[in-house]
């Protein structure tokens, strides 16, 4: 009877495999933005993590056994870095987005070359650096949910990434016990299935035909494709914007914005994303802002205005977001483009 299950084990570990492995090549053969990049080699990291996962399993991959323990390894960075990408609208994939999964496999080695005793506790300081990255995935996901304006990626954040990061920390937890104790063997089986469930449902959510889903941020000049219907809310939106500056209010919300319209929130979260072709709420009013510090920045009347209260004037409620928005849309630093645009003055420089 245990051999039966042990073969039943190893025939949904393989599916569960084939599922991440032929995700990886879906994701990655419609395009190479950052997200489908960082996708493909986390599916490929799951599909390893799922044969290490058993002795027999692992131990018939023969040559192939080092790659996949290095991927299987790095995992936890490689979901973190890719879920930092899916939702992040980036435009190029940052060298770091891969530290996280670098120092994982550094660790693992370190594991590797040491004692025993001293082993231990360095898997489980491999074990609780993938905690911290799937508990800062779970806060990233959560906090983002509301400025969110794709319709497909609100719809994710909750069931399938918080599934996969609730098993990741189960995991965490369970093989930090195992280095103190005996094997889980007992949970073998369940955690197969979950996996062989997570690959299918993986699947089902990205190998569909949305280019919504990997898409990446909007492109500068790209021209408003709004309906006719929408043409009134447009109107009134450049209005409150334009004129009344509602983007100056700190912390606003798309909740607020759209009570100020009178508009339904999910009327106007539709024309921002599809119409104007922004994909996150605080990006659409970051650019508002950064437009209107660039020009405070470059105005010799306002030299010895700081950078804090630039920030402050423009929206933003602390000098971090302001920094990391204003290098994001300008290229620069404040101080930098400040410094660029004193070139032309003949005041002295402020301050």
């Amino acid at each position: 009877m245990t051999a039966h299950i042990g073969v039943l084990e190893l025939l949904i570990r393989g599916a569960a495999a084939g599922g991440f492995v032929l995700l990886a090549g879906g994701v990655i053969g419609s395009g190479r933005s950052p997200a489908r990049v960082t996708g493909a080699l986390f599916s490929t990291a799951a599909a390893a993590h799922v044969l290490t996962q058993s002795p027999t399993a692992f131990e018939g991959l023969g040559a192939a056994r080092g790659p996949v323990w290095v991927l299987s390894v790095m995992g936890a960075g490689l979901f973190w870095a890719f879920a930092m990408e899916l939702f992040g609208d980036h435009a190029r994939l940052s060298p770091l987005r891969l530290v996280p999964s670098t120092l994982l496999l550094a660790i693992g080695v370190a594991a590797t070359l040491s004692p025993p005793t001293a082993a231990r506790l360095i898997w489980l300081s491999h074990n609780l650096v993938g905690a911290g990255l799937m508990l800062h995935l779970l806060l990233t996901v959560w906090t983002g949910w509301r400025g969110d304006l794709v319709e497909a990626r609100r719809r994710l954040r909750g069931p399938l990434l918080g599934v996969a990061a609730l098993y990741a920390l189960v995991v965490v937890g369970v093989q930090s016990a195992e280095l103190f104790s005996r094997p889980a063997h007992e949970l073998s089986m369940l955690a197969a299935v979950s996996l062989l469930i997570i690959s299918f449902a993986s699947g089902a959510v990205f190998l569909r035909a949305d280019p919504q889903l990997f898409g990446t941020a909007r492109v500068s000049g790209r021209e408003p494709r709004v309906t006719a219907p929408d043409q009134v809310l447009l109107a009134r939106l450049r209005a409150a914007l334009d004129g009344e500056e509602l983007w100056r209010r700190e912390g606003l919300t798309i909740g607020a914005l759209a009570a100020s319209l009178g508009a339904p929130e999910h009327h106007l979260r539709r024309l921002i994303n599809e119409g104007l072709g922004y994909r996150n709420f605080t990006a659409f009013i970051n650019e508002r802002r950064v437009e209107a510090a660039k020009q405070m920045l470059s105005d010799p009347s306002k030299a010895r205005t700081t950078i804090a209260t630039v920030a402050y004037e423009v929206g933003f409620s602390s000098l971090g977001p302001f920094n990391r928005a204003f290098r994001a849309g300008a290229g620069r630093t404040p101080t930098a483009w400040r410094r660029t645009a004193q070139a032309g003055w003949s005041i002295p420089e402020a301050g």
